[in-house]
């Protein structure tokens, strides 16, 4: 193969080439995204590959017409970082780039706050947020409750400190019954005291204007009204005694 500049291979109804440009070899199958450098001892190799899969393998003699790629290469060799993959290959990788990229953006967004989301993830946020609000009414009515049991607290408590305490049990009908005829009679009794101490005042006046002298007359009328209420109270007292030695002499 060394004097040999180019060959054609053909599998059914296509067709391409491979060519020594400058001193390289290139495949220049127009599947390909771009020529495929094939190193001079990859060629051979390369050419059975093609035999095997039921390529034609045609060898071009004579003079090629000149090649502005050919003169090129003539003075530089060229290396290739990456093999050139077929078109399809290559279209199928740029769309599933694609939709990678589509979705680590969406994903992105959807983060951000900024995308638009879907149905499933519509309904998702609803949900969460329903979830957030009866949260909120369980606590609200939570706190309300409790509120209301401290209030009801507070009022028993109230209630319990306004009502006399008794060491005893409630009182029964016979003892509510002897306790109202004492409160009656007591209030009987003021009433009678009450009635009987103006009569006493005026009894006490009369005895000391009859039996003072005029100096004592003069003292007995500028008495202050804490005077005749202690007289008053002095002349109950003896009325009293009197009563209780009458009875202890019967």
């Amino acid at each position: 193969m060394g004097n040999e500049r180019s060959f054609i291979c053909n599998y059914k109804e296509h067709w391409f080439t491979v060519r020594k440009l400058g001193k390289q070899w290139f495949n220049l199958n127009s599947l390909l995204t771009g020529p495929e450098l094939i190193s001079d001892t990859y060629l051979a190799l390369f050419l059975a590959q093609l035999q095997q899969e039921g390529y034609s393998i045609f060898v071009v003699k004579g003079d090629l017409p000149d090649c502005e790629a050919d003169q090129l290469l003539q003075m530089i060799r060229v290396q290739q970082m990456h093999r050139p993959k077929l078109i399809g290959e290559e279209l199928a990788q740029l769309k599933e780039q694609r939709v990678q990229k589509t979705g680590l953006e969406r994903v992105l967004e959807v983060n951000d706050g900024t995308g638009v989301l879907d149905e499933d993830e519509e309904d998702f946020q609803r949900a969460l947020a329903l979830s957030r609000q009866e949260i909120d009414m369980e606590d609200e009515e939570a706190d309300l409750r409790r509120a209301i049991q401290l209030s009801m607290q507070g009022t028993s408590r109230n209630r319990c400190q306004d009502i006399p305490q008794t060491s005893g049990s409630h009182p029964t009908s016979e003892e509510l019954r002897k306790r109202r005829e004492a409160y009656f009679e007591k209030q009987q009794q003021q009433q009678q005291q009450q009635q009987a101490l103006p009569g006493q005042l005026t009894h006490l006046c009369e005895k000391s204007s009859t039996s003072s002298e005029a100096p004592d007359r003069d003292l007995g009328d500028s008495m202050s009204e804490e005077d005749m209420l202690q007289a008053a109270v002095t002349m109950s007292l003896e009325t009293v005694r009197s009563n209780l030695k009458t009875e202890g002499k019967k």
